[in-house]
């Protein structure tokens, strides 16, 4: 679902007919299945880990690459985006180090946000990434 909303979203300045029935078809299946969600289990792991991953010229057209991150809090998915980039990065490894900056970001916004709300957060965050190269830049 993520990916069909990424994909119209892309053409939301300009719509055409076959974008706004297709936007339709996504909003008529919503309605159709307002009993699915994502589950939030009840446990005391309150660990923040976040999960990158980029797509590097995945587009054919400007040759942009797209991220992705998601953030557990324990076992549960409480965060994540996808977002088609506005530059061109040169290689794969500066493409999913760009996304790991991403997570990054995420990660401190959401445990100044726990702090905020009085979770004591002492364990050293995650980030798991799957460029070997792209962690060699650190």
């Amino acid at each position: 679902m993520k990916d069909l909303v990424h994909v119209l979203s892309q053409f939301s300045h300009e719509p055409c007919q076959e974008h706004w029935s297709d936007t339709l078809r996504v909003v008529k299946y919503l309605k159709g299945c307002p009993g699915q969600g994502i589950l939030l289990k009840a446990d005391c792991d309150l660990h923040l880990t976040g999960w990158c991953d980029s797509y590097w010229a995945s587009c054919l057209v400007t040759r942009h690459f797209v991220s992705g991150c998601i953030v557990f809090l324990g076992h549960s998915p409480i965060s994540w985006k996808t977002k088609k980039q506005v530059t061109v990065s040169p290689s794969s490894a500066e493409a999913e180090y760009r996304s790991m900056d991403v997570v990054t970001c995420e990660l401190k916004w959401l445990k100044g946000l726990l702090q905020g709300l009085g979770v004591s957060h002492t364990r050293p965050m995650g980030l798991y990434c799957d460029s070997q190269s792209a962690l060699y830049l650190l």
